[in-house]
């Protein structure tokens, strides 16, 4: 018997929405697999003499702070993961907001002025387990990576 074309479309359409059904669970189970066990928890590593810290929460909010000396910044806001193994975050909030900036003027000396310092842009990462408690982080624009362990 002959295939009739509405029965073949019907069953091409239900094959093709269940594939996108099993890529949605496989890409939920990844991110769930993220929040539920390895990147929850605070990392620290050290990039060109700075310490990064971040403190990943199961709620989907983290924190980092970068500390070089006395000098230190701070961003916070929500991260969301995708796959394959990328992690995106989001600034929301930031510490310095403002910071103090020397015009030179003449011979003479110069002044200050408190300026405001611009929103950091957040970042997307992918990332690589080589431990339960070592992960490498690597920037998808600058390609730079960092490799953080866990905290206890």
């Amino acid at each position: 018997m002959k295939s009739q074309p509405a029965v073949r479309v019907a069953a091409e359409t239900f094959g093709r929405r269940n594939l996108l059904l099993l890529a949605v669970l496989a890409l939920s189970s990844v991110a769930a697999i993220g929040q539920g066990n390895g990147l929850v928890g605070q990392w620290s590593g050290t990039f060109q003499g700075i310490t990064l810290t971040i403190v990943i929460q199961a709620n989907g909010q983290y924190t980092q702070t970068a500390q070089k000396g006395t000098m230190m910044t701070q961003q916070s806001g929500p991260y969301k993961l995708a796959a394959p193994d990328t992690i995106i975050f989001s600034v929301i909030e930031w510490a310095p907001k403002t910071q103090q900036v020397y015009h030179a003027s003449g011979t003479t000396g110069g002044y200050y002025t408190t300026e405001n310092t611009a929103k950091p842009p957040g970042g997307r990462d992918t990332y690589e387990f080589d431990g339960p408690n070592s992960v490498v982080l690597t920037d998808q624009v600058t390609h730079g990576s960092i490799r953080m362990t866990r905290v206890p």
